[in-house]
């Protein structure tokens, strides 16, 4: 689910028939949703682009690549923007809307890289050794990602490394730094496919991310038999009740 800039729409993907599409529907809750693609192949929404007027979204094609396709919500009208054998998705477009970073797998690993929004080109790659899940800094000033050079679950999402961006007329990014790593002996942070699943806190000084912790089963102590549980109901929730 992803906020429009203005605050006035909510746009999300989910199945109802068929295929995981995207819909949106208008915060107030006014006013049903509704369908903003239609297509075979699961769709996954990514970020909304500064001035409201594309969402990003990530196709699961038929051999199982995902692309990163643009829709114009002016005329719903959706057109590829990544879509090659490759392995693409993750995308996050920069806060002053010139840029797209996303995960690729066209080095034979996933690495982060960038390029130019909305019309392909200057490919940057930005890390070096294995990253996922691209994620900006809310001045465009720099560009986080989680480190794993093989897509090996929570073993390679417990480093989070951070990569200078300077952008003008070009895009000029510094060599990735480790910024912090998850303890050692704890399985990791958790992650999504092919959506980001981290974040960062407006003031930029926190990260939210799932912490996986093992926990043992615990045994079966108690059992609780609700007898009448309609008569209950009933009771509580008397017919004609506003619920």
């Amino acid at each position: 689910m992803t906020w429009s800039p203005d605050g006035r729409q909510v746009a999300f993907d989910c199945v109802t028939t068929g295929a995981r599409n995207i819909y949106w529907r208008p915060a107030d809750g006014r006013s049903p949703m509704e369908q903003l693609t239609k297509s075979e192949h699961n769709q996954f929404l990514g970020p909304w682009s500064p001035d409201g007027k594309t969402l990003a979204f990530v196709e699961d094609g038929p051999n199982h690549n995902h692309d990163i396709l643009l829709l114009d919500v002016g005329n719903l009208r959706g057109t590829p923007y990544l879509n090659s054998p490759y392995w693409e998705a993750y995308p996050e477009i920069s806060p002053d809307g010139r840029w797209m970073a996303y995960q690729s797998t066209e080095s034979g690993r996933y690495e982060v890289y960038v390029q130019t929004f909305p019309v392909v080109g200057n490919k940057k790659q930005i890390s070096n050794n294995g990253g996922t899940e691209p994620l900006w800094s809310h001045d465009g000033k720099q560009l986080f990602y989680r480190r794993g050079p093989d897509w090996v679950g929570a073993e390679a999402r417990n480093e989070v490394w951070v990569v200078d961006v300077q952008t003008g007329s070009d895009l000029s990014p510094s060599k990735p730094r480790l910024l912090f790593r998850q303890p050692e002996g704890q399985l990791g942070y958790g992650g999504s496919d092919p959506i980001r699943a981290w974040d960062r806190s407006p003031d930029g000084k926190r990260f939210l991310m799932v912490q996986l912790e093992e926990r043992k089963p615990q045994p079966l102590t108690e059992m609780v038999l609700v007898q009448n549980w309609f008569e209950e109901v009933r009771r509580l929730v008397p017919p004609g009740r506003n619920r």
